[in-house]
Formats: C-alpha cells, sequence, structure tokens
C-alpha cells in the first residue's frame, strides 16, 4: 500500500527538527543548516518538476541524509560566528557576524505548511507598512529594476529624465547606469551630481520621455547634501505631464530612525506619500538583516585570485535580499503581466522568509523587540555608557592592559555610505606588549572552552597598541564574554586559529 505522504515534501520546520540536524546545528553556525536543508527541499522540488509521471517524495530521514551528505561538502565561512564590535551595522569585510538566532526559529517556525505561502497576506502587510496601494516582490535590486523599466516602456517611448546623481553604483556591485542600458533605454540627464531644479527636469521632458527616475544610492557617499526639488513637488510635476515618477530608495526603513541618531533616511510610508509612482527597495538591511544569514558559504575554488575572489564572493553572496515594488495599483498590475516576471519571483522559502519578518516589523515596538537589528539601533546612549563604564573599569583591572578608557564615537550604517552615522561609544583598551594588529588577529580566530565566539574590532588611529570596542553594535549579553576572552587571551589559555597565536 503506497503512503499517501510520499507524494509531496516534508516541511522545513519537519526536516529541521530531525535529531540529526539539530545536532549538527550545535557545532556548525545554525544558518548553515538551516540554508543547506532548504536548498535540498527545493533540489528535490525541481527534480521532481522534471519528472513527467507522478514520482515518490523522500522521507524525513532520506532528505536528512542527503542533507547531512551537502553539509559535509560545505566550507563553513568562517570557522567562528564573530561578536561584532567594529561599530559598523552592516560590515562588508566581517560579513560573519554574530547570527541572530532568535530570527533564525522565528524563520525555521513559518515553515510549518510546507511550500505554502500566502503571497496575499504578504502584500497586505507591505501595504500597511508601507502606504501603497500594491506591491509585489521580486529575486533581487536589478530584477525590480529591470521590471519596472520593462512595463514603462512597454508603450514604445524610451527616454528616461534622471540627473547624473541618480544613476549610482549599488552596494553589491553593479551601476545603476548599466541596468538601464541592458533594459534599452535612453538617458536624459538634467541638472547635477548635487543640483537639479524643477525648471531642469522642465527642459529635459520631451514626447519620448517614459518616466523619471529618481535614486537615494548616492547620498550617504557625498560630503554635501543634494539639492532637489522637493519629492512631492515632482510628483506633481509628473503627474502633469502624465508620466510616472519612480524613486529607487537603496536606504529606507518602515519605521522611522531620527530619533536613534541615525539621520537622513526616509521612510516607505513617507515616500510614497509625497506621491512616487512606484517604490523600489530591499527586504534587507534594515528592513530585516535576517536575510544575509542565509549565506554562510563559500565557493569550494576561490581560482587564482584567492582572497580577493573570496572577498567579491562574500559581498555578494551576502547581500542577496528580496525586493520590494510598490505603488500605483494600475502600475502594479502592469508588472505581473510582465513576461519577465516570472523569472523573477524570489522561492517559496524566502517568501515564507519575508513573511514572518514582516510579521515582526509591523509596529515599531515589535521591531526594537524582536528583530536583531532594531535592537542594536534602539539601544538608549545612557544604557550604552553604563555598560561601557562597567566594562572599562573590570577591563582595566585585567594584568597585561594598561588603560581602559571610554569616548564618544560614531557608528557607521556601512563604510560605504560613509555619512549614515549614528552616536556611540567606544572602549580604548591599550595592551603593555602587544600591538592592536596583533591582538585584533587574534580576537578573531581564538575562542576558548567556554566560547566558540571571537570578537571583531579595530584599531585606534596612531596608538599602535590600543584597540576600540565598539558597543553600538554589540548586544549586551556578549559584555561579559568580551571581558572573559581578553582575560583568557592574556593568559594564554586561548585555542587558536589561523588569526595568531596570543
Amino acid at each position: 500500500m503506497t503512503d499517501p505522504q510520499r507524494h509531496y515534501l516534508p516541511s522545513m520546520s519537519d526536516l529541521l527538527a530531525s535529531p540529526t540536524l539539530k545536532g549538527m546545528a550545535n557545532y556548525l553556525n545554525p544558518a548553515t543548516v538551516f540554508n543547506t536543508a532548504r536548498s535540498v527541499l527545493e533540489e528535490v522540488a525541481a527534480e521532481a518538476k522534471n519528472v513527467a509521471s507522478e514520482r515518490r517524495m523522500p522521507d524525513i530521514s532520506e532528505l536528512t541524509e542527503r542533507t547531512v551528505t551537502k553539509l559535509k561538502t560545505v566550507q563553513i565561512y568562517p570557522s567562528l560566528p564573530l561578536v561584532n564590535m567594529t561599530g559598523i551595522l552592516f560590515p562588508f569585510e566581517i560579513a560573519f557576524s554574530e547570527l541572530p538566532v532568535k530570527a533564525i526559529d522565528r524563520l525555521v517556525a513559518s515553515f510549518g505548511d510546507g511550500f505554502f505561502v500566502r503571497q496575499s497576506e504578504i502584500q497586505e502587510m507591505i501595504c500597511k507598512l508601507t502606504g501603497a496601494a500594491d506591491a509585489v516582490v521580486v529575486s533581487g535590486h536589478a530584477a525590480a529594476l529591470m521590471l519596472v523599466f520593462d512595463t514603462l516602456t512597454r508603450s514604445g517611448r524610451s527616454d528616461v529624465l534622471t540627473t547624473p546623481g541618480d544613476l549610482y553604483e549599488t552596494m553589491t556591485g553593479y551601476r545603476i547606469k548599466d541596468v538601464f542600458t541592458q533594459a534599452s533605454c535612453d538617458l536624459n540627464m538634467v541638472g547635477s551630481i548635487i543640483r537639479a531644479t524643477l525648471d531642469d527636469y522642465a527642459a529635459g521632458i520631451t514626447d519620448e520621455t517614459a518616466f523619471v527616475y529618481c535614486a537615494n544610492g548616492i547620498d550617504g557617499c557625498l560630503a554635501v547634501k543634494r539639492h532637489l526639488p522637493d519629492l512631492s513637488q515632482l510628483a506633481d510635476f509628473t503627474r502633469k505631464q502624465n508620466i510616472s515618477l519612480i524613486y529607487d530608495a537603496e536606504w529606507c526603513t518602515f519605521h522611522a530612525t531620527d530619533d536613534y541618531g541615525l539621520k537622513g533616511i526616509p521612510t516607505c510610508r513617507d515616500l510614497i506619500k509625497q506621491g512616487v509612482s512606484l517604490l523600489v527597495f530591499s527586504c534587507g538591511g534594515l528592513n530585516g538583516c535576517d536575510f544575509a544569514t542565509y549565506c554562510p558559504s563559500r565557493p569550494q575554488e576561490l581560482g587564482e585570485n584567492g582572497g580577493q575572489n573570496e572577498r567579491q564572493y562574500t559581498k555578494f553572496h551576502n547581500r542577496c535580499f528580496p525586493v520590494v515594488v510598490a505603488g500605483e495599483k494600475t502600475l502594479i498590475r502592469e508588472i505581473r503581466k510582465s513576461p519577465l516576471f516570472p523569472m523573477f519571483m524570489p522561492s517559496w522559502h524566502d517568501m515564507a522568509a519575508l513573511e514572518a519578518v514582516l510579521s515582526l516589523s509591523l509596529t515599531q515596538d515589535s521591531a526594537e523587540n524582536e528583530l536583531p537589528i532594531w535592537q542594536l539601533l534602539s539601544t538608549d546612549i545612557v544604557n550604552l555608557k553604563l555598560r561601557a563604564d562597567r566594562m572599562a573599569i573590570q577591563i582595566a583591572a585585567i594584568p597585561g592592559i594598561t588603560d581602559a578608557s571610554v569616548v564618544s564615537a560614531p557608528a557607521l550604517l556601512t563604510p560605504l555610505r560613509p555619512r549614515y552615522t549614528m552616536p556611540s561609544l567606544e572602549i580604548h583598551v591599550t595592551f603593555a606588549t602587544k600591538t592592536a594588529v596583533e591582538m585584533l588577529a587574534v580576537l578573531a580566530s581564538c575562542h576558548t572552552e567556554q566560547s566558540h565566539i571571537g570578537i571583531a574590532a579595530a584599531t585606534v588611529p596612531d596608538q599602535p597598541n590600543t584597540i576600540a570596542l565598539n558597543l553600538r553594535t554589540m548586544f549586551a549579553k556578549y559584555d561579559m564574554l568580551v571581558i572573559d576572552m581578553l582575560i583568557t587571551l592574556i593568559t594564554s589559555k586561548a585555542v587558536c586559529g589561523k588569526g595568531g597565536t596570543p
């Protein structure tokens, strides 16, 4: 008698409940197990689609064995999770920073219904968070832009009105201008990198203009603020011209960050409220950084360029987030009709993960309580001061450390957008005999019998024996771990990897 359950795949949560995989998660990065199990389910589903006749689906034990086999071939990067004390919330060169296990647990729980994802509920949550009339989710930023450009140039008009400052290079390494070229759009640029007026836009309009494109991707790079028309004024201008206004937000958030000291980041709701026709934004970063933790492995072969290829792979591989296009119903409807749309749909598992993260973002309170990045953002500076003072006293008492002082310092959103900063505090730790470079290498590569977590920190300019421990990017639960690690390293009881020996 055929088991009816063999005709569909087990759910992700059932697979991850396997004792074997649970055991592997205890000594591997939990996201690695999660990511590998997900890829196995997707492979099996794809294999089933390519078989003409009905086939028997593997059960939990078979899927577990296949997942374990695949895990054995994965090179984990790095060997240790790291506590991020660099003062950079999104450090590309330290893409392996501390894993938000609680968020991963919530995402795993969302797979109880197998491959069924309520896309209508995802759209409703996005509309509730942004104030948009409708929305679609696609697999990446370039895919979203290609869909938008294809939709808005379908009538035959191919000119795009924009400014040189809107054609930025994304943090994942490609140029927006190249996307326009691939979409066969003709760029009509007005104004300059930092300045444009409504008159400039009016002078650039032609009968062939398909839409106006604006972006904030360069804002965090410039030393001065750009002088542009208010978005609401530009939206009113485009409506009168009967063309669409597209806003590409490299950084925007569901909730305001000004009260945290992080200035210059618009909210999705405010951008929609000002009248943009379509808003393009990522579901990663400040809107759910947990997606970055899905990609902890690296290629088996790095090629002749070795480390450089590895850094590039990390940079690209860890920034693949689902992207939302939100705005007017008529335009979203046309996007769904695009022949490109089915090609750019995210995987079912990414959609389920997005649903879980969006549910935690519905209010600012839930975001601050449940999403790790918002927990860090919302930590009060007074709280940081109390932690820093307490830690500095304990660190200064460690033999081999000559000084530990608390200083005010900024925290960066990302080094690639240096204008986006917020207030923080650092503990400057000075070593008697070790250089800062030596100690940072040891901190990042060593572990103790009590902890399998390393520490990523920074040097202090012109102080060769001093490291800086920034508290904005570290959770309070690791305060004592950092102190214990310093004690253990200086007394030479740590186990070190490639980074060096204490």
